[in-house]
């Protein structure tokens, strides 16, 4: 009996690594040829109506969603899984940290962001696609809860042993009860989005996963808003 239910949860396993298998590939790549024609449509010699750019913002807008999602659920499958390979190598934060942030110029654009972000020259030894990941989940959480015209501040602080980023939203923070699960996995924040974003609530958890993989962590703060503190060591884990 026991070992025809192992053999069932193993069936279910590879079924369920399929289905995945299917969202990366299958459905990532037409998506992706979707949001190039967008681009190309915003680059064409016509100018585009008022009505046009607001119906170019919204597909823009749910396709990037849906890249997203798809995105966080590799991600999840990956730290259930088998983990991340880590590959340590040296690595400009302040460079890093500006891609990050310009991959998210029309979200920025569109929801009159003004972005406050000193570019340092700052260089560890880490994962470099693991810091990318987590950068992007803390800075698109930012965008994603901040109000309207308002600041978001990126901060790098050279320590002695470690090197901390600090994202700091326009928003009005976390309460007490939901900080105690903010990190856990499927759980969705009271607060709402700000532009049409939606959410899965695995955003946060995988972050801190991956720092905890590289011997980073992330720490919360409220402040004037919403402050997620990255500590990353300078050096590998021995």
């Amino acid at each position: 009996m026991i070992e025809e239910l192992e053999s069932k949860i193993a069936d279910l396993e590879k079924e369920k690594a399929s289905l995945l298998k299917v969202l990366s590939h299958d459905l990532r790549s037409p998506l992706n040829k979707l949001f190039a024609l967008i681009g190309l449509f915003r680059m064409s010699d016509n100018a585009l109506s008022d009505e046009q750019v607001i119906y170019l913002d919204k597909m823009e807008l749910v396709i990037s969603d849906g890249l997203s999602k798809m995105r966080n659920l590799m991600e999840l499958k990956a730290i259930e899984g088998d983990g991340f390979d880590v590959l340590y190598e040296p690595l400009n934060l302040g460079k890093t940290i500006g891609r990050v942030i310009k991959e998210y110029g029309s979200a920025i654009e569109r929801k009159n962001f003004t972005i406050v972000f000193d570019e340092k020259s700052v260089v560890i030894e880490t994962d470099k696609l693991s810091v990318q990941r987590i950068l992007d989940h803390l800075i698109s959480n930012a965008i994603k809860y901040s109000p309207l015209g308002s600041k978001i501040i990126v901060k790098i602080e050279d320590k002695v042993d470690d090197v901390a980023i600090q994202v700091i939203d326009g928003g009005y923070g976390i309460s007490e009860k939901e900080q105690e699960s903010l990190f856990k996995k499927f759980v969705v924040s009271s607060t709402r989005v700000t532009g049409g974003e939606s959410a899965l609530g695995l955003g946060l958890f995988i972050a801190q996963s991956m720092a905890k993989n590289i011997g980073a962590i992330i720490n919360y703060e409220n402040r004037d808003g919403s402050t997620f503190i990255l500590s990353l060591p300078k050096t590998r884990l021995a």
